[in-house]
């Protein structure tokens, strides 16, 4: 291979970009971490729900929809369809990042039951469903 040839960068099987209501790119999951496109964990999901990286419940990721706790949808990955409701097209989000290390999984953490979606769109903005804590906070454990 030349030096100058592009080099294609390899990019997980299992990483999906999440995009909010107005097709806008807001977190990645890869491996089962939520990352922001700083490349700072976010959150986790674990089975087809979704914790904070403080381990509290936040909603549902389940056939690439992400919904808030009351089911009504707040997010989506590309792909997705939802009888009732048009999803809009999608940005391309922007270079990837490099991860940070995820911190550890919080004990506990179980896969809850996930109800029926609600085909309309929740009144949460989906860059706040998983918030942002400094890395003091996390560990000092305070909320």
């Amino acid at each position: 291979m030349r030096d100058d040839a592009p080099r294609k960068q390899k990019v997980p099987s299992r990483e999906h970009v999440l995009y909010n209501k107005w097709g806008k790119a807001v977190f990645r999951v890869r491996e089962a971490v939520l990352y922001d496109f700083k490349g700072r964990p976010r959150g986790f999901v674990v089975g087809a729900t979704v914790y904070d990286i403080r381990g509290e419940h936040r909603g549902f990721y389940s056939n690439q929809i992400v919904s808030d706790r009351m089911r009504r949808v707040i997010g989506y990955a590309a792909g997705a369809t939802i009888k009732g409701l048009d999803l809009p097209q999608y940005e391309f989000p922007p270079l990837v990042y490099r991860d940070m290390p995820p911190p550890p999984l919080p004990a506990g953490l179980v896969e809850l039951g996930c109800p029926p979606f609600i085909a309309a769109w929740s009144v949460m903005q989906f860059e706040n469903l998983l918030p942002a804590f400094d890395d003091e906070d996390l560990e000092r454990g305070s909320p």
